[in-house]
């Protein structure tokens, strides 16, 4: 593709011999004109590749023009023509505008055309280079994700190794845990037998919380069956195991279901991810204070879970790590919660977002797909 190479010149006579002489090199289009202003009009339909104007121009001289050249085409070639022989002007128009010559009438044409050309093999130059920056920068922020990947690896596998051996330990008290079934079972007292369930769902919890860990830290793809189930009830099993939790007694936790809309789920996931929801929202909550839950569908009857607290909020940087493995806001907290949670609503298909103003309070949305047509009753 040809160069495109102004020449701007208030002497009819230098324009007209000078953009003869320029045309002769077949690799250039050159465009003439007499002021500047008339020149910037054309270069937002030809940008210009290099840039010759006459110094001392009546209207606007030629500092100006190519000031107002460089701002609106900073990669162009911009020469100044002159029959003022003043080096202060000189070092002026270099600095201030930067020029890449600065030529005095009478010049030797040869000459001319070799300083341009050199201003233009520069700027080509210029381009790779800046091209090959680009492409280095973007490198660069591959082989430093790779890395930040590389360290999240090697922490998590870590969290694996400790986490084997703490499964192990754990299920052995576990185990003892499991008279609670019988006492459940054997109860003719319903209080008694109440409580005994929450133990049991307690110990189930806490045993598939454990693998949860263990899968999450070696990178594990889900190998839990999802089946038709009701969103509602999921989360309202779960409000149900928090009636015991001592930071979710001490708020209010107001629930309301608008709809109870069905989805393809791991029920027992389901309620796992609304536990840590309202658990992490009432310990962002002043005791006393309101804890909101919403069940809901939209219009193409995905399911919405809304956890909503009147906390002291976040800002947008904690928000945007909030997930990270080990991030964590609180004072005691693993920061495994909330990245489990998400790994589990993706598996769903489902998405969570958070929304938090500082002195506001956070608000969580989850969202489920809907249950497909062919799984309808």
């Amino acid at each position: 593709m040809a160069a495109v190479v102004y020449v701007v010149d208030d002497d009819a006579l230098v324009t007209d011999s000078l953009s003869r002489a320029l045309s002769l090199e077949t690799e250039w289009e050159v465009v003439a004109f007499n002021e500047g202003a008339r020149a910037l009009a054309e270069m937002p339909r030809r940008p210009p590749d290099a840039v010759l104007s006459d110094f001392k121009m009546p209207g606007m001289d030629g500092l100006v023009f190519l000031g107002r050249v460089r701002a609106q085409h900073p990669d162009a070639v911009l020469m100044l023509l002159t029959g003022y022989a003043d080096k202060e002007s000189a070092i002026r128009a270099i600095n201030e505008v930067g020029i890449w010559q600065y030529v005095e009438k009478p010049w030797d044409l040869g000459d001319l055309i070799l300083k341009i050309r050199q201003g233009l093999e520069r700027r080509a130059l210029v381009g790779e280079l800046r091209e090959k920056n680009q492409t280095l920068a973007a490198r660069l922020g591959e082989l430093e994700k790779a890395h930040d990947e590389l360290v999240r690896a090697e922490r998590l596998a870590a969290v694996g190794r400790v986490a084997s051996g703490l499964a192990h330990e754990i299920g052995n008290q576990l185990a003892l845990v499991g008279y609670a079934e019988a006492i459940r079972d054997r109860s003719v007292d319903p209080e008694v037998a109440s409580f005994a369930e929450v133990i049991v769902a307690a110990q189930r919890r806490l045993a598939a919380l454990v693998d949860e860990i263990k899968d999450f830290a070696r990178g594990a793809a889900a190998g839990y069956a999802r089946e038709p189930g009701d969103v509602a009830a999921a989360v309202e099993e779960a409000l149900g195991i928090l009636r015991f939790d001592a930071d979710v007694k001490a708020r209010r936790v107001n629930m309301a279901v608008r709809a109870r809309p069905l989805g393809v789920i791991h029920r027992g996931k389901i309620t796992q991810v609304v536990v840590n929801l309202v658990r992490n929202a009432a310990q962002a909550s002043a005791p006393g204070g309101e804890v909101d839950v919403f069940v809901d569908a939209d219009g193409d009857g995905a399911a919405l879970i809304r956890v909503r607290d009147r906390g002291s909020g976040m800002a947008p940087d904690v928000v945007a790590r909030l997930g990270e493995p080990f991030f964590t806001t609180k004072e005691r907290g693993s920061g495994l919660g909330l990245g489990i949670s998400r790994r589990v609503i993706d598996e769903h298909g489902g998405t969570i977002d958070i929304q938090s103003d500082p002195g506001v309070g956070t608000e969580v949305l989850v969202t489920l797909p809907p249950l497909p047509a062919s799984k309808l009753p």
